[in-house]
């Protein structure tokens, strides 16, 4: 291993026990995560009628409810109806797409710079080949410290139940839904939910991964139905790549008022080249048109 990735490799885990020792101080919250429509993003999905559901599914989503939070606690109510409510979104739905924000977690796709035009460009291509699609969000973090540090330890696969409750949705839905498929995208540091959540089911025939940019530490399974993508069809990922040379050069050089020709960030501020996706770049296009037409075309 490269001296320079071994020094990062320490200063990361030297964040993330620091990180560890002060969320063990804090309330540990129980809440379900949740998934977000991308063309309604104000409420997450969720449904409390269960008229014309049949009663297999609403015992399985039960029982899924009280595996992950409990028997009559909130939380896992809350979880009960949002199985419901993803059940119905995707009734008459060929493919369902989760999108996992890099960052902290919380963001929506339509907020992503870059991956917003990617996104719609997997829209099109699968529209064009005759699938109804769902996009949707998967908020892994509420926006607090809690949410922060659950993140930071999340980064080193500390925090496996995202992942975990991910999976037992897809699960459910393919499940319940035989012919639905489902594509789980995400970029950064979102690339590792969605690494950790194929490796729960790549044994699912009907569940894809789609990931960009995914974090140095990160270690990819090769498999046929997984598109891991460390550049972005223009230049390689400094950040996926782990070329601390390159990103301490271009912040430094970005203080005294010289910007990088190629654009990419890292926690909003950080300068990353390379760590910026965007349909608009062949090679990065025609990468994964490829991969879709292999499997949905």
């Amino acid at each position: 291993m490269p001296g320079y990735i071994r020094k990062f490799n320490i200063i990361v885990i030297i964040v993330v026990l620091a990180s560890l020792a002060f969320v063990l101080a804090v309330p540990r919250s129980t809440q379900a995560y949740r998934l977000f429509e991308k063309v309604n993003g104000k409420e997450y999905i969720s449904s409390s009628e269960l008229a014309g559901i049949e009663p297999s599914v609403i015992q399985d989503a039960r029982e899924q409810s009280e595996k992950l939070y409990g028997k009559s606690t909130s939380s896992a109510d809350d979880y009960f109806y949002q199985l419901i409510g993803i059940y119905r979104h995707c009734l008459d739905i060929d493919t369902l797409i989760v999108f996992n924000a890099g960052g902290f977690g919380w963001d929506s796709v339509s907020d992503a710079q870059g991956w917003i035009t990617v996104m719609e460009g997997i829209e099109q291509f699968l529209t064009d080949c005759g699938e109804n699609i769902l996009v949707v969000d998967f908020e892994r973090t509420r926006s607090s410290i809690e949410g922060v540090l659950s993140e930071a330890m999340a980064f080193w696969g500390a925090f496996p139940n995202k992942a975990g409750e991910l999976a037992n949705r897809i699960s459910f839905l393919t499940r319940n839904l035989p012919g639905l498929k489902v594509l789980l995208s995400g970029e950064s540091n979102g690339a590792t939910i969605v690494e950790e959540t194929f490796r729960l089911l790549h044994d699912n025939p009907r569940v894809f991964s789609l990931q960009t940019g995914p974090t140095v530490v990160q270690k990819s399974m090769k498999h046929e139905r997984s598109l891991v993508l460390r550049h972005n069809g223009k230049i390689a990922d400094s950040f996926s790549q782990g070329d601390v040379f390159t990103i301490l050069r271009s912040n430094l050089e970005a203080m005294v008022g010289i910007y990088q020709d190629n654009p990419g960030d890292i926690l909003f501020y950080i300068g990353a080249p390379g760590h910026y996706y965007t349909w608009e770049y062949d090679c990065l296009r025609q990468n994964i048109t490829n991969f879709l037409s292999r499997h949905f075309g």
